[in-house]
């Protein structure tokens, strides 16, 4: 029901599979408005997603959205109205094979394919840099962050259409047959409403499925070598999958956490991404959510009381450097004294050899901490963390 200035009138269900709303209006309808998916709640580093190209050809066919992040995270899309299995299992088949021909491309190929879908267009970084806010884009790094991504495989695989309903088992054998890639699969349904009489209105709601038999989610990890032989994970919404599965590996890894371990030990050692992770498991078990991101994680505080207003703590980037969230705005959603901040900002500053609260940002230091200069600390600054947790909790509990 659609209530317009206290009134109340109808909106009505748009079925996706008449001559109107067909597969080719779902594709143009994301070309136009790449916002639409909801990538971001999939896969945060791939977003925002910047449509570069309907129908691009492929040696395994025509994918129907291509769209790529600033930071070179590559989304593909295939759209499918849903009428019977046999459709559902091709579908899926069908954009597992465009993903691997993908990992044989480098951003050469990928950016000629572009350039040949529409002759006036001046390629795949001329087309990123011209959207909204995205200027000062380096042409280098987005190629080289392009082409790593090609040749791993890390993609963004996103159906999309009006529904998909598997078996985990019959997702798992889809996906164990390319074990060498690193991709997400998402599934996500649209539901198109007509709003009322208003010519032309439309309310589109994208929603990724999580019902208990579908899967939403799984991504594909390999270890090991030929040599010596592979181990194949798949971790779903449904839980691991898994040949030989290693005990150390638990809960679900994203694109954005692999990418992050390893570009934090190209910058630093194994040592330290495993206190790190160390770090990330205690975190967890005193109630913190992880945010990730390509170059860094965030360690947060989520409301008890249910707001969903997120308390950033800290954050470690790809090259171990640790800061203070700056958090004064949910610090005022939440009602809570900045002075608890501060105190835990002063605090933990003294702990560290040099370190000050910083005079421009209240509750934040003057400068980054090394993951080495907290090694030695680490005891005292996570006693003063669970302290700084158990104030939040109080006066959320008050409010």
């Amino acid at each position: 029901m659609l209530v317009k200035n206290h009134v109340a009138g109808g909106i009505e269900r748009v079925q996706l599979y008449n001559n109107e709303y067909n597969e080719s209006w779902i594709q143009k309808l994301i070309h136009d408005n790449a916002d639409i998916l909801p990538i971001s709640e999939i896969e945060p580093g791939f977003a925002p997603a910047i449509s570069i190209g309907r129908e691009l050809r492929t040696n395994a066919g025509f994918i129907d959205n291509m769209l790529i992040s600033p930071d070179g995270y590559i989304t593909l899309v295939e759209t499918k109205l849903w009428r019977n299995p046999q459709a559902r299992r091709e579908v899926v088949g069908q954009i597992l094979d465009y993903a691997k021909e993908l990992s044989k491309w480098t951003f050469s190929d990928l950016d000629t394919r572009i350039r040949n879908l529409d002759q006036s267009s001046e390629g795949i970084v001329a087309m990123i840099q011209k959207q909204a806010g995205y200027p000062d884009i380096e042409e280098h790094t987005l190629i080289d962050n392009i082409n790593r991504n090609l040749r791993r495989g890390r993609i963004l695989l996103l159906i999309v259409g009006d529904g998909i309903r598997e078996s985990v088992e019959e997702m798992v054998e889809y996906l164990s047959q390319t074990p060498q890639l690193h991709f997400t699969l998402s599934l996500v349904e649209l539901q198109v409403y007509k709003l009322g009489d208003a010519e032309g209105s439309l309310l589109v709601l994208p929603q990724v499925i999580t019902r208990t038999r579908e899967i939403t989610r799984a991504v594909v990890r390999i270890e090991g070598n030929y040599a010596t032989g592979l181990k194949l994970n798949i971790d779903t919404d449904l839980g691991i999958q898994a040949e030989n599965m290693p005990k150390v590996l638990s809960g679900r890894t994203t694109l954005n956490a692999l990418d992050y371990f390893e570009q934090l030990l190209q910058s630093t050692d194994a040592f330290t991404v495993d206190f790190v992770k160390s770090i990330i498991a205690e975190s967890q078990q005193m109630g913190l959510l992880i945010e990730w991101n390509t170059a860094s994680f965030g360690l947060q505080f989520a409301d008890p009381s249910g707001t969903g207003v997120r308390l950033s703590i800290l954050t470690i980037d790809k090259k171990g450097q640790i800061r203070l969230g700056y958090a004064e705005k949910q610090l005022i959603a939440l009602n809570i004294p900045s002075e608890i901040n501060q105190r835990f900002c002063t605090d933990t500053a003294y702990i560290f050899t040099g370190l000050e609260p910083s005079l421009e940002k209240a509750g934040s230091w003057n400068r980054s901490v090394a993951i080495s200069e907290l090694i030695p600390q680490y005891d005292k600054f996570m006693k003063r963390l669970e302290i700084y947790l158990q104030e939040l909790s109080m006066t959320r509990s008050t409010c």
